[in-house]
């Protein structure tokens, strides 16, 4: 992003027209790399189930062509429902885009102008410092610095429950294998939340855009964080109610991963 936004300001284009060669190029470079990730992993699941490699080659070429028809439906459900519900679309508080926004920061400062070059070269010798101390994954803090606290705390607690199985396991003086298929275990797992987090937040969205004047203004987070309740719903017991269910969660995700582990010897 930053070498396309120094080209279009080497070639006179600034403005409203950089910006958006800018984030025009950016994106055909993150989709590419998204699909490409995504893509590697399919096959490679493919490969340790046995599947023929040219059906999987097949099948990702038109996997790729529809998804970008099929992808568009639930942004634009997620876009609506969050107008529906009061907010400006999507990266309000609500409906966060870090990433887009990062970007969008990037183009408008350096095509415009206005970049902080300061801030640029800070993180650049950050990362370099990072690297030198060997740290274990500075891309990681990297991220977590625009990320919204949430998420990167959320993040911090799933470590802090994988550490505790680690604990267990090594107490019990895991093999390998156990501690392998504890990790798998548990990965499926948060993989599992993540996708079914998704799919009801687009669940949710589409509720909100369909039954907009039943439910106007209604917010999940808010419910979660007891600013607003059902009426059938005490005043901040959804903050309680959300305790109870990551308390839940945390016990699935520490229980099933030591349940597997024992299991396989």
């Amino acid at each position: 992003l930053i070498t396309a936004a120094l080209l279009m300001v080497a070639l006179g284009f600034t403005g409203l027209q950089g910006i958006v060669a800018v984030l025009g190029v950016s994106a055909v470079v993150c989709c590419s790399c998204a699909v490409a990730g995504d893509m590697i992993q399919d096959l490679k699941v493919g490969h340790l189930l046995g599947g023929t490699p040219w059906k999987m080659q097949v099948a990702e070429i038109i996997a790729t062509l529809v998804i970008p028809f099929v992808l568009v439906v639930p942004i634009i459900i997620l876009h609506q429902g969050n107008l529906a519900a009061g907010g400006i679309g999507i990266g309000d508080k609500e409906l966060p885009a870090p990433q887009a926004g990062l970007m969008a920061q990037l183009a408008q400062g350096i095509v415009g102008g206005e970049m902080a070059w300061g801030l640029i070269l800070f993180g650049m010798f950050l990362a370099v410092a990072l690297i030198l101390i060997k740290a274990p994954a500075p891309m990681l803090i990297a991220v977590g610095m625009y990320l919204p606290f949430q998420t990167t705390f959320a993040i911090f607690i799933g470590g802090l429950l994988k550490a505790f199985v680690d604990y267990r396991l090594a107490k019990r003086e895991a093999s390998a294998a156990e501690k392998e298929r504890a990790g798998s275990t548990g990965t499926l797992l948060a993989s599992g939340f993540i996708a079914g987090e998704a799919l009801t937040g687009v669940l949710l969205a589409g509720l909100v855009l369909g039954f907009q004047d039943t439910i106007k203004n209604f917010s999940i987070t808010q419910l979660v964080a007891g600013q607003k309740t059902f009426d059938f719903v005490p005043t901040a017991a959804g903050a309680w109610m959300s305790l109870l269910f990551f308390a839940v969660i945390a016990f699935v995700l520490i229980r099933f991963p030591l349940q597997r582990a024992r299991s396989s010897t």
